[in-house]
């Protein structure tokens, strides 16, 4: 039972609040969250005050950096996306009378990059399937937070029991115009480089003074660069032309094989971590589980051979 203090805040926090809210601690970004909730981004900031107010306490932490959560925050973040992922699948549940549903979680970058490309394929082999998708980098409890599968990447060690189904690479590459202009590796030097913002290393292959060092390079100071916290933004600056970026495989491989994307330097690769597929444990049995979980397997297994 609620104590009345509890009850008062619950009753100013509305729905529309708490997904604000919950995108924007996801993106760390209130911008991103607009856009991802197609309102805008003063009314997202009014969606946090309201639940900063109701609670008596800063969910966010502003600074020249960026945003961050609080403790605060980030304990009515994890309530937020567990209850909102439960609400969401409740709702499948219930709407879903004569159809199937499968929800995934997988990182932003492979759900822009390489699975949401791909999903009109799977539901032209399924069309009795509806699939949820939950980009996010967080490793969540897949029961808790009632998903079926998760894509994640995990590091690949000699002598692992059970191989990943893909091993990333990282490679260079460019929109065509600008790999013309790119000859050699001191060419590199001449354009201004996308780099991935990753603060936490979880990436090194994707650093660009280890890249130089591999390369046999000295980098300038003076070269331009362009820094992104979201890896799909370093991807689409460079379609767009505006600069080299260190590409990953499999998410570059559709607008490589577009002529989006071109590889600079070929020959030039470093290996990465491997994508694993988790099943939650009540899902396993499902039908539209293990169907989607197939196709996964086998998109997957086309994309290592080549």
């Amino acid at each position: 039972m609620l104590n009345p203090s509890s009850s008062h805040a619950l009753r100013a926090m509305s729905l529309d609040a708490i997904r604000g809210f919950e995108s924007a601690a996801r993106h760390l970004s209130f911008t991103a969250a607009a856009e991802e909730l197609c309102i805008t981004q003063s009314a997202v900031s009014k969606q946090v005050k309201s639940l900063e107010d109701a609670l008596g306490a800063p969910l966010f932490l502003r600074g020249g950096k960026g945003l961050s959560l609080t403790p605060q925050g980030r304990e009515l973040y994890e309530a937020a996306r567990a209850s909102l992922s439960q609400l969401a699948s409740a709702v499948d549940r219930l709407l879903a009378v004569d159809r199937a549903s499968v929800a995934v979680t997988t990182t932003p970058s492979f759900a822009a990059l390489w699975l949401a490309p791909k999903l009109a394929k799977f539901q032209q082999l399924e069309p009795a399937i509806d699939v949820r998708v939950d980009a996010s980098e967080a490793r969540v409890n897949l029961e808790r937070e009632g998903l079926d599968l998760a894509v994640r990447l995990y590091p690949v060690q000699p002598g692992d029991e059970s191989l990943p189904l893909l091993q990333e690479q990282a490679l260079l590459v460019a929109a065509p115009a600008v790999a013309a202009r790119i000859h050699s590796p001191a060419d590199i030097a001449h354009i201004p480089l996308l780099v991935y913002y990753d603060p936490a290393t979880r990436f090194p292959w994707m650093s660009w003074p280890d890249w130089y060092e591999r390369l046999g390079l000295k980098q300038s100071a003076q070269q331009p660069c362009l820094y992104f916290s979201q890896y799909e933004h370093v991807v689409n600056a460079a379609v767009q032309g505006g600069g080299i970026a260190i590409g990953r495989t499999p998410l570059v491989l559709p607008l490589l094989r577009g002529g989006q994307l071109t590889v600079v330097l070929p020959g030039q690769t470093v290996d990465g971590l491997g994508y694993r597929i988790i099943t939650s444990a009540h899902s396993a049995d499902r039908p539209a589980v293990q169907k989607f979980r197939a196709w996964l397997e086998r998109e997957l297994a086309l994309e290592a051979i080549g």
